[in-house]
Order: structure tokens, then C-alpha cells, then sequence
């Protein structure tokens, strides 16, 4: 699934604050002192029913991130995410809340405002000018994903997603929970659609970790078919998947890579 032409507005605000302020490395950025920076201080306290809050006030806005959320990348991804909603939806967002379940939703189909302020976030803790050099001639995988997010202290749907955005490779992003596809999203070059059917085929590394106790799967000869239309699961076309299970949130990411011409 790729994202909307307007989706260019959150990409270029990132950018325009990471050039503004002489950012030259990833562990320049400190988002509490660039959302203060942008009018908008960051308080930790706790919060009942949300991880993130922003109100906005004489004409400045305050961010609230619950101080017991566990993982740094996560508490940065909600501070930028309301941050962005702060500067880019000024007259639709007056006060906003948000949970980490909603900033690791990537799908398309929910309210074009939290798409935005979620590709914001991305790109503001993931900036494309020092993530390229990086990805450069890399095939993807959950290994380098990781260590990737482990630099840029960011979650790592996040930093999977900023990933398909640079990459030259062709590939997939799925969601999954519970066997069902919840949302995906695709590198520009993607040229492939994926079955109707929304139920994970059962020749998948995602049906693998669903039906065991595992964490982590990869395979290189994982049926084209049981991810991509106009395949079938039993033909010989392959494509590699590289599946990793979330327990915090219950649900599996699996990064497909046409590795191969088929």
C-alpha cells in the first residue's frame, strides 16, 4: 500500500526542522528539546487510558507522555507523533490522544491525520539523509532492522517503515494478528499485489511463529503464492520472508523481499 501525494507535507516539515536546527547525526536527536524547541514542551506523568496527549494553549501546545512506558524508542515515537500533529493539523487537532497501539498502525484506512503525524514521526527520529548511507546495498532482514533502531533509538515498526521508504529492494511489510492481515505497506517499486484472501496462508513464516512458540522465523524459499496474487502457494516461485512476533502488542511483522526475478 502506498501512501497518498499529501503525505509529502509530514516528510518535508521532518526535514525542514532537522536542517533548521544543524543536525548532523543521530544521537543529535533529542525530540523533548526539539518539540520545546517547536513550541510545544514535553511533560512525563501518568496517564490513564492513553500513552500520549497534546493540548494546545495560547498558541503554543503541551505534550504529556506517560512516564511508565518501558522502551525509549517507544516514548520517542509518541512525543513525535504529537509533535506532528502539533505542527501539521493546527486547525483539526486542538487536543489529541494516542496510544501505542495507534502509533505502530500503519495501514492507510485509518484518519488521514494520524497517518500523517505518524510519517513525521518516522521521519524526524529517522532522518532518510543519515538512514540511506546506512541501508545502502543491504538486503533487508529483522537483524539489521534492529540494530538500525537501536542507533536511531526508535521502535522498530518504525524504523521498518523508514526503511521501505529508502530501500531499492522490493519489498512488503505485513502486519498480522491472530492470522488475519491487519494492514501492510510496500516499497515504491513494489510491483506485486497481495492475495485478497486476508487470512495468512498456513506455507508462511508468520503462520510458523502463530502455531508455536517461537519468536523469530526466516526462510528463503517461502512460496511466492502464499503471500502474492497470480502465484500459487504450490508453484515454484519463491520469495524470502523474515517474521518476528510481538508480544506487546500480539501480532506479527513479516518483511517479504522479492529476492529473486519471478
Amino acid at each position: 500500500m502506498k501512501a497518498p501525494a499529501r503525505n509529502a507535507i509530514p516528510l518535508v516539515k521532518a526535514r525542514e526542522i532537522i536542517t533548521k536546527l544543524e543536525i548532523e547525526d543521530p544521537s543529535e536527536i533529542e525530540i523533548e528539546l526539539i518539540a520545546c524547541n517547536e513550541g510545544a514542551p514535553v511533560l512525563e506523568k501518568p496517564l490513564r487510558g492513553s500513552d500520549g496527549r497534546m493540548v494546545r494553549l495560547d498558541g503554543g501546545a503541551m505534550i504529556t507522555v506517560r512516564d511508565s512506558i518501558r522502551f525509549p524508542g517507544q516514548k520517542r515515537f509518541v512525543i513525535a507523533h504529537e509533535l506532528g500533529h502539533v505542527l501539521l493539523h493546527p486547525y483539526v487537532r486542538q487536543i489529541d490522544e494516542v496510544k501505542l497501539a495507534q502509533t505502530s498502525n500503519w495501514s492507510l484506512n485509518q484518519e488521514p491525520e494520524e497517518i500523517e503525524a505518524n510519517l513525521f514521526a518516522a521521519e524526524i527520529l529517522m532522518p532518510g539523509k543519515f538512514l540511506i548511507p546506512r541501508i545502502e546495498k543491504k538486503e533487508p532482514s529483522f537483524d539489521l532492522l534492529h540494530k538500525l533502531a537501536m542507533e536511531f533509538r526508535t521502535t522498530l515498526t518504525a524504523t521498518a517503515i523508514q526503511f521501505l521508504r529508502y530501500t531499492k529492494e522490493e519489498c512488503v511489510l505485513v502486519a498480522s494478528k491472530g492470522g488475519l492481515r491487519k494492514w501492510f505497506w510496500t516499497t515504491e517499486r513494489f510491483s506485486f499485489l497481495l492475495r485478497e484472501e486476508p487470512r495468512v496462508h498456513e506455507y508462511t513464516c508468520a503462520a510458523e511463529l502463530l502455531n508455536s512458540n517461537d519468536r523469530h522465523a526466516r526462510g528463503d524459499d517461502v512460496p511466492a503464492g502464499s503471500w502474492l496474487r497470480d502465484f500459487s502457494p504450490d508453484g515454484n516461485e519463491c520469495v524470502t520472508e523474515d517474521a518476528i512476533f510481538s508480544a506487546d502488542f500480539g501480532e506479527t511483522l513479516s518483511l517479504v523481499w522479492i529476492h529473486d526475478a519471478i
